[in-house]
């Protein structure tokens, strides 16, 4: 209790000699950071909401210093508990600088502040991941430092700011801002222009579209390699960058304005398409599946919109937008990532795919522990926006929707940082920003799969062709895996009924759960299991602790039997389903399957205005009086008004171009467009473009002679 007593004395004195106003006490700063100084200040403090919580850490803090419900020994690399030592610091000392704060300048909660800081001086804990004492532990210390510069001795700013040190401009993406900004903020206290003026240069390095880590020409982001990080790495990079952006401004450092449409598209053109009804789509959270992180997530976005409102204010009424998911409807192919959405005011759709090019999913610090197959077309179907609330504990993670697995009786491997890819650089998809189709050439672990989606309007029709595997084990295909919510009705060939309980399906004709159905064109043999299932969080990730919970989960799958061969599959998801309407697709659906083998799939409308069709090798599809290929690539057609609209991709990403003929003849109005015609029939040369850009959709308009 000395130790504190004097503290509180020397606090005291301080404080009696200063007065009451922050911009009046703090350390003198030169004209070049004064500004810069008084922005870092506001942006610390702007946050600060939560006083009633300050008197319940301030009380816990013991007279050595230390929170007694911290681990202060913890070397968990994940979440690590020793960091709550400077989170709760920091918000006392926000507390104490905050001008309408009761504790504005309270020399007892200051020794508290300045007793916490000598705790960990002495002890230095180091976490064993990296991330903490380069960049976790600075981003909290400095701003401590920052707020309580004034009442800090000689000896404890050496101390912090050696700890500050371990942070060196360097690495790539997000980390890059982070250990730039923890440089910044160590040179702002030491008052070192020159590093100053570098740090903000580096940190606006990283405003760019780039083919290596970072913000990608689709409006993905990457981190750990070429690996979509939306939810994790890539919304902490708007966060941050929205706050540099606030920080510089008005300073000799700040950020060129045409910075700004980078971001500005980067959050319109990306993190836009995957949030809905305020939950942050499960595939664009990376690694990190915790307990309601979807919806935080989506929150973290829309508090960034409402920020971009005032830095961007000329586009305020889009950001305004995107805070109404039903706001943005259509169809996009993120062809950097192997990631396609497809969104209406009613329902949002999903398929997350790797390949050879593409990371599927990672595994780093003991979080993601099951994710092994998340990358290999796993689809989510939204309606309500809680289908997949916090199911992860529950799943069965070798039956994540949309992935066709092995089943075998062995633990999933855990996956490292650099994740996997599959065997295949057929991965890819076709759209025209109003609807698509995705395709994936699957080579994994001995089993390969053609796998698509036909991302059209009303209905995703999701088909699988030459599935193959001879490594002993049963393969199955996920059609949902879902929370149960309601009643579950089976309709096979005889009769309508209940599904309550688990059962085996021999060629059903539709299945109907929480106003979703999923329609069965060609029958298949498939398992239901709508159940209550046990589960722990401690499986997904290891922070938490291993306590058992439950709940209910309609589970419905494709058995292809052991060692398949060249099986198929074929169903349809359809929104806002009721037993009428999949009573009517039994006689009137308006989507026909064409072709589901190895070489080709394809799906037309029934009214012949719509076709698409994946060439997994060069041939004819028997869709608007023929359609040949000579390579393999992905195609949409749609007519309307005379004319046909042809939209064209190339999942490989090396070719050069593919010619694409058509019964007919066709002219364009666009002189670019390479058009011949021969032997009754137009041929169309088109060009596939390169560098960040391959991959793309091309489009054009044909109309008939």
């Amino acid at each position: 209790m000395k130790f504190l007593s004097r503290y509180l004395v020397l606090s005291f004195l301080c404080f009696s000699i200063l007065s009451n106003g922050y911009s009046q006490i703090k350390s003198s700063y030169s004209d070049d950071l004064a500004q810069l100084h008084q922005n870092v200040i506001n942006d610390i403090l702007s946050d600060f909401s939560n006083e009633n919580n300050i008197e319940k850490i301030s009380k816990e803090l013991n007279d050595k210093g230390f929170w007694p419900d911290i681990n202060y020994l913890s070397k968990q690399r994940g979440a690590w508990q020793p960091n709550d030592h400077f989170t709760n610091a920091l918000q006392m000392a926000k507390a104490y600088q905050t001008s309408n704060s009761k504790y504005f300048h309270d020399p007892k909660l200051s020794a508290k502040i300045l007793l916490a800081l000598d705790y960990w001086f002495q002890n230095d804990f180091q976490c064993p991941n990296w991330w903490y004492p380069q960049i976790g532990v600075p981003m909290t210390l400095a701003p401590i430092m920052i707020l309580m510069e004034d009442e800090l001795s000689v000896e404890q700013k050496e101390k912090g700011i050696k700890i500050l040190d371990r942070a060196k401009i360097g690495m790539t993406g997000q980390n890059k801002v982070w250990l730039s900004g923890n440089v910044l903020l160590k040179s702002l206290l030491l008052r070192d222009v020159e590093t100053i003026r570098k740090a903000s240069a580096s940190i606006q390095e990283e405003m760019k579209v780039s083919m290596q880590e970072g913000i990608q020409a689709d409006g993905s982001f990457h981190q750990h390699g070429p690996q979509i990080q939306f939810g994790n790495y890539g919304l902490a990079y708007v966060e941050s960058m929205i706050k540099w952006i606030s920080v510089l401004r008005n300073t000799p450092f700040q950020f060129e304005e045409t910075k700004m449409a980078i971001l500005r598209n980067y959050l319109l053109e990306g993190q836009q398409w995957v949030t809905w009804k305020n939950r942050m789509d499960i595939s664009a959270c990376g690694r990190q599946l915790f307990v309601n992180s979807p919806a935080q997530k989506a929150r973290s976005l829309a508090y960034s919109y409402k920020k971009m409102q005032t830095l961007d204010p000329a586009f305020a009424g889009e950001y305004n937008k995107a805070m109404q998911y039903q706001n943005l409807v259509g169809d996009k192919h993120f062809w950097r990532s192997d990631f396609q959405v497809k969104r209406s005011p009613d329902y949002y759709f999903s398929v997350k795919m790797c390949s050879k090019r593409v990371i599927g999913a990672e595994s780093c610090n003991s979080e993601n522990i099951q994710g092994y197959y998340l990358g290999d077309g796993a689809t989510y179907f939204y309606q309500k926006g809680q289908e997949y609330e916090n199911i992860f504990p529950y799943w069965d993670w070798k039956k994540i929707p949309g992935t066709t697995t092995q089943q075998d009786n062995r633990k999933l491997p855990v996956l490292t940082a650099s994740g996997y890819r599959i065997a295949s650089d057929f991965v890819g998809g076709v759209s025209d920003g109003k609807i698509g189709v995705a395709a994936m050439d699957y080579n994994r672990d001995g089993l390969m799969a053609k796998k698509s989606w036909f991302l059209f309007n009303g209905q995703i029709i999701c088909l699988g062709a030459g599935i193959s595997s001879a490594q002993g084990f049963p393969v199955t295909t996920s059609v949902n895996q879902t929370l149960l919510d309601g009643k579950v009705i089976i309709k096979t060939k005889s009769e309508q009924v209940m599904g309550n309980t688990s059962v085996d399906l021999s060629n059903p004709r539709w299945i109907l759960h929480n106003q979703t159905g999923y329609f069965f064109p060609n029958g298949g043999n498939l398992k239901l299991e709508p159940q209550v299932v046990k589960g722990s969080w401690n499986r997904v990730a290891s922070r938490y602790k291993d306590v058992p919970i439950k709940t209910g989960v309609f589970k419905l799958w494709f058995d292809h039997g052991v060692n398949p061969s060249s099986q198929t599959y074929a169903y349809v998801l359809v929104p806002d389903a009721t037993i009428s309407i999949m009573k009517k697709l039994e006689t009137a659906n308006p989507f026909r399957i064409i072709k589901n083998d190895e070489n080709m799939q394809s799906v037309v409308s029934t009214d012949g205005s719509l076709a698409g069709i994946v060439y997994y090798k060069a041939g004819k599809a028997d869709v608007f009086g023929g359609v040949a290929v000579d390579q393999p690539c992905i195609i949409m057609l749609q007519k309307e008004s005379g004319q046909i609209k042809i939209s064209v991709s190339d999942p490989t990403q090396k070719l050069v171009q593919v010619q694409v003929s058509l019964k007919g003849k066709f002219l364009s109005k666009d002189a670019s467009t390479n058009l011949a015609f021969e032997s009754g029939k137009s041929i169309v040369t088109v060009s596939f473009p390169k560098g960040d850009e391959a991959g793309k959709t091309i489009s054009m308009n044909l109309y008939q002679n």
